[in-house]
């Protein structure tokens, strides 16, 4: 039994079907003496795909994830491993290949946009995370906005033209000068004798044990998605078209209710915010004006339950902490019921044998809604503000009897 499983896919990463020797079983594991599976590592996720044992083309197992442990590559299993799949027995390994090449072509985006975005501003890629229609690299610092159009623009001409991906694998003493000056990677941190790097013609030369495709043609263009700190995001080839389209109708939709050319929509917008927060901040002065006027109002005409003032109004478009705020201090004969944005029922009361936290229990047994807070202050959530006002009304004049 060899001490670490041989990887197949460094020599060849077009290699979709293979066989080998089942070396060990475990819990829903298998390990092969070699195998063309990819197992997750490096950010990027691992292949999955089916083996078949050689005697019987029929007797499949689904390969559901892959990883490696002190060099043993495992191949974990959907359900139950059968018992003829032992040690010794040939199997024939699939690789799912679309999962693949999606990742091989992700895999190798993430290498052009790292070594032009080091290229170019000296920004070095920390990590990534490789899906299959998705890219996230994490760099070492902020990248700025004229940075990032200039890369991607740099990007997707390079992926336009094609350039050539090639594997080359090397005893780490005996890696040629020229190249090592230009590699990508802490050599130092490499624990093995052989390394294996990655390069793209006139571009790119990185320590990289992953699949990745034979050339950059074959990757499509790239969108970005999102750039938020050292973080950016992005999908490629058919998905990135589908964006763009999808970017491009929005944009025109947007530009017609605009009045305006789509190229001018990306200025307008701003200045529409701007307009609308000094539209919102008028609407809550007004909402605030409004509030105290109707406030004023019920406080002079109280509903009265024997000695108790209730103060009853549905206060809809106003936020809570306005109308408690316009409320004030209550009495200790006096409560509250009123709706506030949500819509929300709120229950005020300064009445020891009245808690607002009990008058919202009732209300809730009764009405199956949920709610809840202390004595002197509780809320519940209401469909219909209007007849839950008069239920909760109702309720407190049940208490007082």
């Amino acid at each position: 039994m060899s001490e670490s499983t041989e990887l197949l896919f460094w020599a060849d990463q077009n290699l979709s079907e293979f066989e080998a020797i089942i070396e060990e079983i475990r819990d829903k594991g298998i390990i092969l003496n070699k195998t063309a599976f990819y197992p997750e590592s490096g950010g990027q996720l691992s292949d999955t795909g089916q083996f078949i044992l050689d005697k019987d083309k029929k007797n499949k197992l689904q390969v559901i994830f892959v990883e490696k442990l002190n060099g043993k590559v495992i191949h974990y299993i959907s359900g139950k491993i059968p018992p003829d799949y032992k040690a010794g027995q040939k199997v024939t390994g699939k690789i799912n290949w679309e999962r693949r090449s999606n990742l091989m072509r992700a895999h190798t985006s993430q290498h052009v946009l790292s070594a032009v975005i080091e290229d170019q501003f000296s920004i070095k890629t920390i990590k990534a995370v490789i899906d299959e229609k998705m890219v996230a690299i994490h760099l070492e610092r902020k990248i700025t906005e004229a940075e990032l159009v200039k890369a991607m623009i740099l990007v997707n001409n390079l992926l336009i033209t094609g350039k050539k991906v090639e594997s080359m694998i090397y005893e780490k003493n005996e890696i040629p000068a020229k190249i090592k000056s230009k590699l990508r990677g802490e050599l130092s941190k490499v624990e093995h004798n052989k390394v294996r790097i990655m390069t793209i013609e006139d571009l790119d030369y990185s320590l990289c044990g992953g699949t990745h495709c034979q050339n950059t043609k074959e990757i499509g263009i790239l969108f970005l998605d999102d750039a938020k700190g050292e973080i950016i995001n992005y999908t490629f080839g058919d998905t990135a078209l589908e964006r763009i389209a999808s970017l491009s109708i929005g944009v025109i939709g947007v530009s017609k209710l605009l009045a305006s050319k789509p190229k001018e929509v990306v200025n307008r917008i701003p200045k529409i915010i701007n307009e609308l927060k000094e539209l919102k901040e008028d609407n809550n002065q007004l909402n605030k004006i409004l509030l105290k006027q109707l406030m004023n109002n019920v406080k002079k005409t109280p509903q009265k339950i024997g000695s108790v003032d209730v103060f009853k109004e549905n206060f809809q478009f106003a936020e809570k902490k306005f109308v408690l705020q316009e409320l004030g201090k209550l009495n200790e004969n006096q409560t509250a019921i009123f709706v506030v944005k949500g819509p929300i029922i709120v229950v005020v009361s300064s009445i020891k044998h009245l808690a607002a936290n009990d008058i919202v229990k009732i209300f809730c047994e009764k009405t199956d809604n949920k709610g809840g807070g202390s004595p002197a202050v509780a809320q519940v959530s209401t469909k219909n503000p209007e007849k839950d006002l008069e239920i909760i009304f109702e309720i407190i004049m049940e208490k007082m009897k």
